[in-house]
Order: structure tokens, then sequence, then C-alpha cells
């Protein structure tokens, strides 16, 4: 951890990616690389703070809405340099931007809505927290795009592709929530099921970027439902729009950039007729 003190507007970490963080293109996995993010979040948030800051039996801060850009593949065996700061605090939010850097590469960059959470419901923000991030926020917050695909939402019940997972222990996390990391991964289970059902013809795909909303972080341990569909295709890229719903009620939902490449130099190609057909099946 590099030094900087609990005033500095922003704050610095070194991370290191571990084996068990690689996908089976042997790049740090895309939720492996979301969960740094979130790391570098907590860090900042601990260190200004306290040590036990963010664990709380009462009121809790958690996204409302993360908006990640995947901008180079990263690898094993090289440390991540993470910087993160605040950008802006109102009484009952406030909204992050961090980078990822390796090896002096922007690997990724990520917008995070925070707010305060009491027994599953929106409060404003404690007082210290809203007196510490405010003395520190840029007032420079990016402006994120609408979130379109939440109107989608209602009609999860008919999106065309459906797969069930099971809710684990490890997806709990230290407030006994299901955690954010856990949401982002069924996000990529959503999506990445539905595309291991597609003819790809030898090309690759990766993926650009992807805006998860969050609804509640309740858990449960009844089948989670996960549905997903194509909002929009393009020439070299289409938008996967998926969900995840506890009890019929969505829990979180993400739209993803898709970019299909040529494996050969990772650069993006025309989407084939063939596989156009097949994502056409699949609009919602």
């Amino acid at each position: 951890m590099t030094n900087t003190t609990n005033n500095d507007a922003t704050l610095r970490y070194t991370l290191s990616p571990r084996y068990t963080d690689l996908d089976t293109w042997r790049h740090v996995n895309n939720s492996r690389l979301y969960q740094l993010h979130q790391e570098a979040r907590i860090r900042a948030h601990i260190q200004r703070f306290g040590k036990d800051a963010w664990f709380s039996d009462e009121v809790r801060l958690r996204p409302l809405r993360t908006l990640t850009h995947y901008r180079q593949v990263s690898w094993y065996g090289s440390d991540i340099d993470a910087q993160i700061s605040v950008t802006a605090c109102d009484d009952d939010s406030f909204q992050l931007h961090s980078e990822l850097y390796q090896n002096g590469v922007l690997v990724g960059t990520q917008e995070c809505v925070m707010a305060a959470f009491e027994h599953g419901h929106r409060v404003l923000l404690p007082g210290a927290v809203h007196r510490g991030l405010s003395e520190v926020a840029s007032g420079n917050p990016a402006v994120l795009p609408p979130a379109d695909y939440r109107e989608q939402l209602a009609h999860a019940h008919n999106f065309p592709v459906r797969q069930q997972l099971t809710p684990r222990y490890a997806d709990l996390d230290a407030d006994s929530q299901r955690s954010e990391a856990a949401l982002a991964r069924y996000m990529e289970q959503a999506r990445s099921g539905a595309i291991r059902q597609l003819e790809f013809a030898g090309l690759g795909v990766l993926v650009a970027a992807v805006d998860i909303s969050f609804a509640h972080f309740h858990a449960g341990w009844t089948p989670v439902e996960l549905a997903a569909g194509i909002s929009r295709i393009g020439n070299s890229s289409f938008l996967f729009t998926g969900c995840a719903l506890h009890k019929d009620e969505v829990q979180a939902a993400a739209s993803s950039v898709m970019v299909v490449i040529d494996p050969a130099t990772s650069r993006p190609v025309h989407i084939p007729p063939a596989l156009r057909e097949q994502l056409e099946a699949w609009v919602v």
C-alpha cells in the first residue's frame, strides 16, 4: 500500500491477482477484476473511518449501481495498482471513481454510486461518513448514461435464456447479506451461460463494459433464477441484458457490452450472418 493520508483526495493501493482469478483464456476473469475495484473501495473506506468501519449490524453502505469498463486484458504475475477518489457526496449517497493499472497500463475503470441501507431500506448516510467524504469529494462526478435496461425487467420472466443457481454459503458477505461480489458473479453467469449456447465459428467474444444495478442484498437459500436476452445488435458488438430473480423479485440486473473478436489479433470483427441470426432469436 502506498503512503497516503486519510485526507488525500485520491487513495492508492497495490493489489495482486491470484492464480485462482484466471479464466479459461488465462487472463484475469472479469468478475475478479470487478472485485479489485470493490477491494479498493473497501480499503479506502477503512483507511478513512477505521478498521471496523465497513462492518455494521445497523446502517450498511452498499452499491446502487456500478459501471465498469474493461480497457485492457490483465494477467497473472504482475501487481495491479489501484487508485480511488470520491467524486460526489450527498445526504444519502456518494459516488466513487476507481482506476486499475497493470505495468503502467490502464486496464479498467469503474464508476460506483453508493448508498446507505438499514434493514434493507434506504436511509441517510451516517453523519461521520457524510462529513468525511464531503471533505474530499472533487465535486466532479461522472455523468452515468440512463439505465434504460431496467425498463425491460418488467418482462424478465419472458427473457429467452433461463438458468437456475443454487445459492451457496460463500455468497454471503461479512454482514450475512448476499454479497456484491456474488451478485456480480450472477450477472457474469447470466451472460456466460447464454454465450456458451452460441456458435461463434472460431471467433471469440470479450466483455467491454458492464453496468450493474443492485435492487437489494437479501440472502436466501431458495434457487436464484437468471434471465437474459439481447437488447441491441451492432456491427461488431451486442448488448446483453440479464438479471437475477430471487423469489420472483429482481435482485440485480446488468447490461453487458460484448465485442466479437478475431482470437488471432484480439481485434473486433463484423458479426457474421450466422451468429447475427442466433442473436436475433434472443432479442428482448
